[in-house]
């Protein structure tokens, strides 16, 4: 059997190596994995590297916001560790990544025998995923294309939560969040980070509250430190308000009771008995008994 003389060839080229495992993981995305396929291309033995922002950029083809949102999905997976680097005047520079060991029994491995499969045993692929990407094939010789369905005009139930971001979108009831692909990446990093459901849930009000602000909820990512910025000083708006409307209130519910103690003083005067208590007095007076 004679071997193929390209296959040979090929083998000698320049090729990196990743992990099965980081394939495996649905909770990757594209861009994840070129972002991941990149920092192994500079690693070194020890799985090592400092490459910039743009250098990864121009290989896994995106912009540095989104290989900086994926560095912070494939550090929060586990997968690798970002060290700052700083010049000895103190100026930054590229950041070392260290690639951490996987276990290869977190994900089962693909066998030969799960390909090809019976289509109708398995559920069909979330058009919002990750990982899926959307694609129109062209059909049969002799076929028509079916006409493709329009959307219901009717409220969809809510999705179940199946991933993290899921109960932020649920509790915003915002239209269009639901299948926002860019808007579950960047929640699902920030939660990631640490950042709690109440903190994306208040911030996503406030932008969907904001003229200048609405129309780009997609960008949670890179827009949320300026949203909770203007949470917090719509809610020391809203206080200061508060505390003003609670003093005017203050000073009118003072001003109606001095109001009604002087009428009730008036009325007592005007009445036969004050009038008595008034001429009895009167008649008591040092001066009242000079004159009689």
């Amino acid at each position: 059997m004679e071997s193929n003389p390209v296959g040979v060839e090929r083998r000698r080229l320049p090729f990196t190596l990743i992990e099965n495992v980081v394939l495996e993981d649905l909770e990757l995305g594209p861009v994840d994995i070129l972002v991941y396929i990149a920092l192994a291309k500079h690693a070194d033995g020890e799985g090592t590297c400092w490459p910039s922002m743009a250098t990864i950029g121009r290989l896994a083809r995106c912009a540095r916001e989104t290989v900086a949102r994926s560095i912070t999905h494939l550090e929060a997976r586990g997968y690798l560790k970002r060290t700052a680097r700083f010049r000895p005047d103190g100026g930054v520079t590229s950041n070392v990544y260290k690639l951490m060991p996987i276990e290869a029994k977190i994900y089962p491995p693909v066998a030969q025998d799960d390909i090809p499969c019976d289509l109708g045993s398995h559920p069909p692929v979330r058009q919002n995923h990750t990982n899926y990407i959307q694609s129109e094939q062209d059909p049969p010789k002799g076929e028509t294309a079916a006409r493709p369905v329009k959307p219901s005009r009717c409220a969809s139930s809510p999705p179940l939560a199946v991933y993290p971001e899921d109960q932020v979108i649920q509790e915003l009831a915002i239209p269009g969040l639901v299948h926002d692909r860019r808007f579950r990446e960047g929640a699902r990093s920030l939660l990631a980070e640490g950042k709690t459901s109440t903190e994306l849930i208040l911030a996503v009000r406030t932008a969907a509250g904001d003229p200048r602000e609405c129309g780009g909820l997609s960008f949670i990512a890179d827009r949320f430190p300026r949203w909770v910025r203007k949470a917090k000083e719509y809610e020391r708006q809203h206080q200061q308000t508060q505390k003003q409307e609670a003093a005017a209130a203050e000073r009118i519910e003072r001003a109606r009771s001095a109001e009604e103690e002087r009428v009730r003083i008036l009325t007592e005067q005007e009445s036969i008995e004050g009038r008595q208590i008034v001429a009895a007095a009167i008649a008591r007076l040092p001066w009242h008994k000079v004159q009689s």
